[in-house]
């Protein structure tokens, strides 16, 4: 499995539904090729606030988290994504 959670650790991923935080985080699947569909997620925490357009997910990092010393922004297909009811949108 090739996800970004495994080069970015705030960014978390399972396989297992139950373990998403769907209400407070932005959550996007992937398809492996062998295996089931796996979750990952990004916790409200660390984003400042979420946008869309045209099927791009656009999150920009919250100004404490630690990924905004890495990046201005995470812009995702919005092939399935989910945005959790306590994360602030633009």
């Amino acid at each position: 499995m090739d996800s970004l959670g495994e080069k970015i650790p705030e960014i978390k991923y399972s396989s297992d539904a139950n373990e998403v935080p769907w209400e407070n985080a932005v959550v996007w699947t992937i398809m492996p090729r062998v295996g089931p569909r796996v979750y990952e997620w990004l916790e409200r925490e660390h984003i400042q606030y979420v946008s869309w357009t045209n099927g791009i997910v656009t999150i920009l990092p919250g100004r404490d988290s630690i990924l905004s010393d890495k990046c201005q922004c995470i812009v995702l297909p919005a092939g399935f994504t989910w945005i959790g009811k306590n994360v602030k949108t633009a």
